[in-house]
């Protein structure tokens, strides 16, 4: 089963990779705008811009954990139908 949609397999596998590139992006340019500023304000900037990637670097790892689970939820479904159901058990006769 695992042999569908192998792209979005490979995105799910290489997650921490993509969100740990795109909040690295995120903390190299704030930190850059941050240097310009300097004192005080630069200092605070420097701050802002941490917790932005972080915040990034959750958001990204949130969705493709949604993904995972959307994936997970599919294949089960398809295993779920492909296995032979059995009737439920029928109820004991009443007594009368």
């Amino acid at each position: 089963m695992n042999d569908r949609y192998p792209y979005l397999r490979f995105l799910i596998e290489a997650a921490h990779v993509i969100a740990g590139a795109f909040a690295a992006i995120i903390f190299l340019g704030g930190t850059q705008h941050s240097c310009h500023h300097g004192g005080f304000v630069g200092f605070i900037s420097f701050l802002m811009t941490i917790g932005c990637a972080v915040v990034a670097y959750v958001i990204v790892m949130v969705k493709l954990e949604v993904l995972r689970l959307l994936l997970d939820l599919e294949s089960n479904t398809r295993q779920l139908r492909a296995a032979p159901h059995s009737a439920p058990p029928s109820p004991p006769p009443a007594a009368a």
